[in-house]
Order: structure tokens, then sequence, then C-alpha cells
């Protein structure tokens, strides 16, 4: 069949210079008020059938854009211009259904398989979703009968000055035991570029190492365990050595809080709680639905006629006989 086409003089950006000027005149008319499938952008014909683009098909295409993407498409110039990519891509599959690739088995079968996905999606929603519900005393059941799993870890803050020369942190210990601040001390080898990546080497608090746990980072566990086991307020006496990653790094640290190991609280986990009691009820009502779904069905299983794989031995000596 001879492939025609024909574009009718009605301009893209005519239309559209039209129907800004519309929405524009807000004193006598609300945008609301705009029938947009009327508003033609692009009329034309392929194989002497007529097509229409309007301005709601645009509007409708873009809204199906990711939302990243829409805001590409906000003023009028933009909106011509995807326009044009509509229109290309409206031509596109004019061609390939005459071609024949809509009748195309591998296609086909991807079409089935992917509307069988969302009518089973469609399905899941009303009889999963649309019939799962709790009550607030559903939440605070399964928060008591499970406390365990609402535990904050124990953690501890320090004041830490990590260095990789041995020399400048005997001499930066020497100066803290003569009476200078370690945390103005950690402030002044930041500033000098002095502070080693380590604990406390935030340029924007040099020294604090913040809240961690006793899991906080293996690489650092002799240090982190010489910070649980001091004292608040304790600093370390001499240089502490420690070897990370191949790299020898010295450290001084003064304990600065720490906290005990509690139990959270049930408004502080209400979320997590909900996550679980909603999965769990879901989980509940797909095991009742597909129990409905066998007894309907008169379901039958025989898993005893799978076989069973052939043993490497069994497989070796039938490739022998081969």
């Amino acid at each position: 069949m001879k492939k025609t086409i024909t574009i009718f003089s009605i301009i893209a950006m005519t239309c559209l210079l039209t129907w800004t000027f519309v929405q524009s005149d807000s004193h006598e008319q609300h945008e609301s008020a705009i029938d947009e499938s009327q508003v033609i952008l692009v009329a034309y014909k392929w194989n002497g059938e007529p097509y229409q683009i309007s301005l709601a098909d645009l509007n409708a295409a873009i809204a199906e854009l990711p939302i990243y993407r829409q805001q590409n498409y906000k003023t009028q110039a933009d909106k011509a211009e995807y326009l044009e990519e509509l229109l290309e891509e409206r031509l596109k599959i004019h061609r390939a259904i005459d071609d024949g690739f809509d009748k195309l088995p591998e296609h086909l079968k991807k079409l089935e398989d992917y509307t069988n996905q969302l009518m089973v999606e469609k399905l899941t929603e009303m009889e999963v979703d649309a019939k799962v519900s709790y009550t607030n005393d559903d939440l605070m059941a399964h928060y008591q009968a499970n406390l365990s799993e609402y535990i904050e870890d124990e953690k501890v803050r320090a004041i830490c000055i990590t260095l990789d020369d041995e020399d400048l942190a005997n001499e930066t210990l020497d100066a803290i035991i003569a009476g200078k601040d370690i945390a103005e001390m950690a402030k002044e080898l930041s500033e000098a570029e002095k502070l080693a990546n380590g604990p406390g080497t935030n340029p924007d608090d040099p020294g604090n190492t913040y809240y961690f746990t006793k899991s906080a980072s293996p690489r650092w566990a002799e240090f982190i365990e010489a910070v649980f086991q001091q004292e608040v307020g304790d600093m370390t006496d001499t240089v502490f050595e420690i070897d990370v990653s191949d790299e020898t790094f010295y450290l001084i640290f003064r304990k600065e809080e720490h906290q005990p190991e509690r139990q959270k609280e049930f408004e502080e986990v209400r979320r997590d709680v909900e996550r679980t009691v909603e999965r769990t009820k879901k989980r509940e009502r797909i095991n009742a639905w597909v129990t409905e779904i066998s007894d309907r069905g008169k379901l039958k299983t025989y898993p005893e006629n799978i076989p069973e794989p052939p043993q490497p031995e069994e497989s070796e000596s039938e490739e022998s006989q081969q």
C-alpha cells in the first residue's frame, strides 16, 4: 500500500498562541471552561485516514512523563517543541504498523505478558491491599511482643585527635597535659591541615567524633573499644597507636558522653511497627486468598512427578555410552 502523509495547514505554534490567549483572559472566562479536546494542534492523513493531535492529547502525553521531565515543558515554546516529538512518534508508529511490526509473535507475547502482569497487579490491589486493615491496638500489641527489636544500642561520643606523625602526636599530648584544651588543640591542628583521616577529623567540628556504637566501624574497633572502656571525662595518658589498613595512626582522645542502651518508646518506632504489621497482614491475606483460589479451582499438585536431576556418575556414563 502506498504510504502517504498530508499535514494540514494548522500550525502548532499558532494553535498554542491561540490557546494561551484564551487562557490569559481570566477576567472573563475560567481556564476550566476550555475544552482542550477541541483545540486541534495537528491534523494529518496517513494512507487516507484522518488523524488529529489536540491540546488534550499533548497535555496528557506530557503528564505521563516522569516528574523531572514534565518540568521541561511548562512554557508555550517548550510544549510546541514536545508537540513535534509527539507527532514524530505517531508517524513512526503508523509506519511500524504498515510494516506489520504489530503482528510479530515476540511482540504479541510481550504484550500478553505485560497485560497479564497488569491484571494480576490490579486483582492483588482489590483482593489484598483493599482488604488489609489494622488498628492502633494491633500496632501496640506487636510492639509489646517484640520489644527486643526496638532497643537503641549504647553509644558514646569523644573528642579525638588523629595524627599520622608520631613525634607530632607526642608533642600534642605534652601540650594538652600541660594545660592546652584538647578541643582547642584539635581545632588548631585542623586549621593547619595536620589532622589525619580518622576519628574527629570533621573540618566543621574538629575533634568531635559525634555519637557512635560499638559496631560503628570494624576498621577502628580498637579505638572504639578503648573509648567504651573509659569513664566520661577520662583522656588517654599516652599516645594511642593503631594500625588501620596498613597505615599507622596516633590518637589522643577524651570521652565526652556515654548513653546506655535504652528501650525506644512506641511513638519513636511507630512507623517501623506499622510497616511490619502491614507486611504481616498482607502476607496473611495473600495466604488466605491463595487458599480460596486453590479451593475454588480444586487444585491438585503432583510435585513427585518432577524428575530428579541425573547424578554426576550417571551423566558421565550416559555420555560415554553415546
